[in-house]
């Protein structure tokens, strides 16, 4: 049965770590709108090399109108508000086949970390607007200049992923077998102090200075940030730690030594962990970094945790 488990165990990391990869560069989405007959088609690029030239292929089609203006509005370098979107500049599409309305934007990228903003629009000849594709929530597209991580850094950086995953869906499978009794607590604990100390290395040290390669920035979690993949990350690495201070042995008011919270507790709570850390590494690859409060829900979510561990620290010795 074990065995079994840990061949689980071993698909599940593999699956992971091959999905974060691949999407550690952004998922890109069709985008497209229709306004007055005219249909504007892009997939927007999500990262770029930083200093570097990408074109971006965009589709129109609506009728054929030589004097229309089909254009690319990007920020200025010295714009400080990316949604004053009246300010920014324009620059003509290149034009590269007219039966397929295929055209191209030519987007220079800035230095590592460095966003360029920009959307799409068609007017007319006195400037008026017909039709253009912006992000659905009406903002523009964002592409992030990236840097290059040298190979050691990625090796280690997800190998150390790779491990904590392998350890936590181990702990997390084990605790189904713990519920029915047929493993150890001791067992199902190693699995997560093993899960709590890969996933440090992966996410913290080694994370940070693979992002820092990247980007130029690091470990962006409360108290210091709001970026919304990292405070997932933290509070799965807080979560495990307080799987390992249940599940460990206190001795009581009667002189007994009992674990805070009972065997098949621990097991419900590792059970937990395993949707914790899926979307811990899947869901900041659907959304966006940074959303609204997330530095409130990460303290909320802490201090919960805090609580119930000291109500139950409380709980075992007085019982």
């Amino acid at each position: 049965m074990r065995t079994a488990e840990a061949i689980l165990s071993i698909i599940i990391a593999i699956a992971v770590v091959y999905v974060v990869n691949r999407g550690s560069s952004g998922i890109s989405v069709k985008q497209s709108s229709t306004s007055n007959n005219y249909t504007v088609e892009v997939t927007p690029i999500p990262t770029a090399l930083a200093d570097s030239t990408i074109i971006i292929p965009i589709t129109i089609t609506g009728p054929k109108d030589s004097t229309l203006k089909y254009v690319i509005r990007y920020a200025k370098p010295n714009l400080q508000n990316a949604e004053q979107l009246h300010r920014y500049g324009t620059t003509p599409l290149t034009l590269v086949d007219s039966t397929a309305g295929l055209y191209h934007a030519k987007i220079q990228m800035g230095l590592k970390g460095k966003k360029s903003y920009y959307y799409f629009e068609i007017r007319d000849p006195i400037g008026r607007y017909l039709a253009g594709v912006k992000m659905p929530d009406a903002k523009p597209f964002v592409t992030v200049a990236v840097g290059r991580a040298d190979n050691w850094t990625k090796l280690g950086y997800y190998l150390a992923m790779f491990l904590a995953i392998l350890a936590i869906s181990n702990g997390a499978i084990g605790s189904i077998s713990l519920i029915a009794g047929r493993t150890k607590l001791a067992a199902v604990r190693l699995s997560f102090m093993l899960g709590t100390a890969f996933l440090a290395v992966s996410a913290i040290l080694l994370g940070s200075y693979h992002r820092l390669q990247l980007t130029g920035d690091t470990w962006q979690a409360v108290p210091f940030g709001e970026n919304f993949s990292d405070n997932l990350m933290q509070i799965l690495l807080i979560y495990l730690v307080f799987i390992i201070l249940v599940s460990k042995l206190v001795k009581a008011k009667s002189g007994e030594k009992r674990s805070i919270l009972p065997a098949a507790g621990v097991g419900y709570i590792g059970i937990v962990s395993f949707f914790l850390m899926m979307t811990a590494y899947l869901l900041p690859l659907l959304i966006q970094p940074t959303i609204p409060h997330t530095a409130k829900i990460c303290y909320a979510i802490i201090s919960l945790l805090l609580v119930a561990y000291l109500l139950l620290l409380r709980k075992a010795k007085y019982a």
